[in-house]
């Protein structure tokens, strides 16, 4: 194994770690990329055994990424995962267990979706507890609050969530444009995005071109990105300085936007302390 592998020792550092280096990666180790960046609670309970068949590769392709990433075995690097969980509250720990073993609930009834809708969501946002530490939160608010305007955009689905980005960032008087490509000024307005200033992005796959177009300025021009999206291993998360990863359970295939706005609004009251 090469010495000059940096190994991670936390999960959020492997996840950075891995989006930095996504790139070099074959096609098999970026299956195994992707899987374990949509199924963080897979590798850190089950066995390689398992893992594999989810993932769709052989043991050996799980073998060959840990040491890609400086582990000596899977099972090291799947300590990052089970660390994360375990080191939690009674609560949590229990809760997860307890998503494990339930299966997926037959929806019936307007009372089913109620209730899968509900405990959906409530899935999701305890995964965003576990998941993101307290020091993405806090460089996120610090390089936000040192922009001189913050550039905020989301289309589609992930338009509520700017929206309302937008609307408290105003409230906490901070330089604020939504980019919302009203009266067709998408393109002048992200014409306006400087070196000094912050993209702050939501976007979910399949991204939108107008969401590719703001990230692709940012970049020209030196801005910082902050982004809020399904994965960070995505050509965006990637390209994100800061990248808060969600990952929304669907019921009956309808994505719920509740983890986004939770990350959203954890920001905007973060700017204003």
């Amino acid at each position: 194994m090469p010495n000059d592998i940096e190994t991670a020792t936390s999960l959020d550092k492997f996840k950075d770690i891995l989006a930095e280096r996504y790139d070099t990666l074959s096609n098999r180790l970026k299956q195994v990329a992707d899987f374990i960046s949509e199924e963080p609670m897979v590798v850190a309970f089950e066995t390689m055994s398992v893992i594999s068949v989810k993932a769709g590769v052989p043991i050996s392709t799980l073998s060959r990424f840990a040491n890609t990433f400086g582990f000596d075995g899977f099972s090291k690097m799947q300590v990052l995962f089970s660390d994360q969980y375990f080191h939690k509250p009674r609560d949590y720990k229990e809760r997860i267990k307890r998503a494990k073993s339930e299966g997926v609930s037959q929806i019936e009834s307007i009372q089913d979706i109620f209730e899968n809708l509900g405990e959906s969501n409530i899935k999701a946002m305890e995964d965003l507890l576990i998941g993101i530490p307290s020091s993405k939160l806090e460089d996120a608010v610090t390089l936000l609050s040192s922009a001189n305007t913050i550039y905020v955009q989301g289309v589609r689905r992930a338009y509520p969530v700017a929206s309302y980005l937008w609307y408290m960032l105003l409230k906490g008087d901070s330089n604020t444009v939504l980019v919302d490509g009203a009266g067709g000024m998408r393109s002048p307005m992200l014409k306006q995005i400087k070196s000094e200033d912050v993209l702050l992005i939501t976007t979910f796959k399949p991204h939108a071109q107008e969401s590719i177009a703001a990230i692709e300025r940012a970049r020209e021009v030196g801005a910082k990105i902050v982004a809020i999206t399904d994965s960070q291993m995505s050509e965006h998360g990637r390209q994100a300085d800061i990248c808060f990863e969600i990952i929304e359970n669907d019921v009956m295939e309808f994505r719920s936007l509740t983890s986004a706005m939770f990350i959203a609004q954890t920001l905007a009251v973060g700017l204003m302390l």
